[in-house]
C-alpha cells in the first residue's frame, strides 16, 4: 500500500523536505566548508523531488516518475556519450592513466546501468506477454536488481550533489580581505608553471586586485624527484614576471601533498600573523575538497578556483569527487546498510 495516500504521511515529508533545506541553509551559512553541507544538499534536492512527484500525483493523479523514465534514459545514454568522448579526448592530449580515463569509465558504467535496467524491462514486458504478468519476476531476482541499482546509484548521486554545492561554494562571497593568498602548487613543466597552475596565480593575483586588499602571497610547493626547480620558486618566478613585488611573496618549499601544502602554510600564517586570514587558491574543479581540506587543518580562510580547460574538467572533477566519496567513506556504509534493510523489507512485503 501506498503510505502517501494518507495526508499525515504527505504532511510529515513536506516537513521534512523544509527542514532539510533550512539545516542545509543554516549550516552553509555557519561553516561553508563542511562536508556535511555536500550531504544535507543531496537529501534536499531527493526530498525537494519526492515531494514534487507525491503533491503531483495526489492533485493530479501524474505519475511523473514513470513519465520521466524514457527521457532520463535518453539523457543518461547522450551523458554517458559524452562522457565516453570527452575521456578519449583527454587521453588523447593527455597520455593514458586511470585519473585521464575516468570520465571514459563513467560513461561506460552508466550505458551498462541502463542496459541492466531496460533488460529488466524486456524480462517483465516478455513474461506480460505471456500473461504472467509483473509479479511472475522472480521475488529473489527483482530484490537483487532494486539492491544493486540502489547502491551504484550512490556514487553519481554525491558526485551530483558535490558538483553543485562546488558552484555554490564558489559564489558564495569573501566579504573579510585576507592577509594571505596561498597558491597550491600542482607540478611544473622545466622551471615553468604549468597551464593548470598559472590559472591559480592569476586567479589569486585576480583576487588580489579586485579587493584591494595587498595580501602576502604564500606560494606552497615543494621539488618534485622529477623538476629541476621547487614549484615555490616558479611560482615566485611567475608572480615576480606578473608584476608582484618580491617583498610580498613567500616561499613554503617542503610540501608534496594538499594536506602539506595547508598544514605547512598555516604554520608560516600563524608564526607571522595573528588571528591571520586566507583566501586559498586553486582550480575550480579542487576548490570543494581543498576547502574541506583546510577546515579539517584549522586553516582559517577560504578558497578560490582558477579556470580550467573545458576538456579537462569532466574527469578533474570526477577524481575529486571520487577522493571525497573515498574520504567520507563511512557515509557510504550508512547509505549501504538503509538501502539493504529497505529492500529486505520491500521483499517480505511482496
Amino acid at each position: 500500500m501506498d503510505l502517501f495516500i494518507y495526508p499525515a504521511v504527505r504532511i510529515i515529508l513536506y516537513i521534512l523536505t523544509l527542514g532539510t533545506a533550512v539545516l542545509f541553509g543554516v549550516s552553509v551559512h555557519r561553516d561553508r566548508r563542511r562536508m556535511r553541507n555536500c550531504v544535507l544538499l543531496v537529501f534536499t534536492i531527493w526530498l525537494v523531488w519526492e515531494s514534487v512527484v507525491v503533491a503531483e500525483g495526489y492533485v493530479h493523479g501524474t505519475d511523473i516518475d514513470g513519465l520521466l523514465k524514457i527521457p532520463m534514459i535518453i539523457l543518461a545514454l547522450i551523458f554517458a556519450i559524452g562522457m565516453i568522448a570527452n575521456g578519449l579526448l583527454v587521453i588523447t592530449r593527455e597520455g593514458f592513466s586511470i585519473s585521464h580515463s575516468l570520465s571514459l569509465l563513467v560513461g561506460g558504467a552508466i550505458i551498462v546501468a541502463v542496459a541492466a535496467y531496460m533488460g529488466m524491462v524486456l524480462y517483465v514486458i516478455h513474461l506480460e506477454s505471456l500473461n504472467y504478468g509483473f509479479y511472475s519476476v522472480p521475488k529473489l531476482l527483482e530484490t537483487s536488481f532494486n539492491l544493486c541499482m540502489g547502491l551504484a546509484v550512490y556514487l553519481p548521486m554525491m558526485m551530483i550533489g558535490f558538483s553543485i554545492y562546488s558552484v555554490i561554494y564558489q559564489k558564495l562571497p569573501i566579504k573579510r580581505k585576507p592577509d594571505y593568498i596561498v597558491v597550491l602548487g600542482c607540478g611544473l613543466i622545466g622551471d615553468r608553471v604549468t597551464p593548470l597552475l598559472a590559472s591559480r596565480l592569476n586567479r589569486g593575483i585576480a583576487f588580489d586586485k579586485k579587493a584591494n586588499s595587498q595580501s602576502i602571497f604564500l606560494v606552497s610547493g615543494g621539488k618534485g624527484s622529477d623538476e629541476v626547480i621547487s614549484e615555490a620558486q616558479a611560482m615566485e618566478n611567475y608572480l615576480l614576471e606578473q608584476g608582484i613585488p618580491k617583498e610580498r611573496i613567500i616561499k613554503e618549499d617542503k610540501s608534496a601533498t594538499t594536506m602539506e601544502n595547508l598544514r605547512f602554510s598555516k604554520k608560516i600564517m600563524e608564526e607571522r600573523t595573528k588571528n591571520y586570514f586566507c583566501v586559498i587558491s586553486t582550480n575550480n574543479f579542487h576548490v570543494l575538497r581543498a576547502a574541506i581540506f583546510a577546515r579539517s587543518q584549522g586553516v582559517n580562510g577560504e578558497v578560490i578556483g582558477g579556470k580550467t580547460a573545458s576538456y579537462y574538467h569532466p574527469a578533474a572533477a570526477i577524481r575529486e569527487h571520487a577522493a571525497l566519496i573515498l574520504s567520507y567513506r563511512t557515509l557510504f556504509y550508512i547509505y549501504a546498510v538503509a538501502v539493504v534493510l529497505f529492500n529486505v523489507w520491500k521483499y517480505f512485503q511482496m
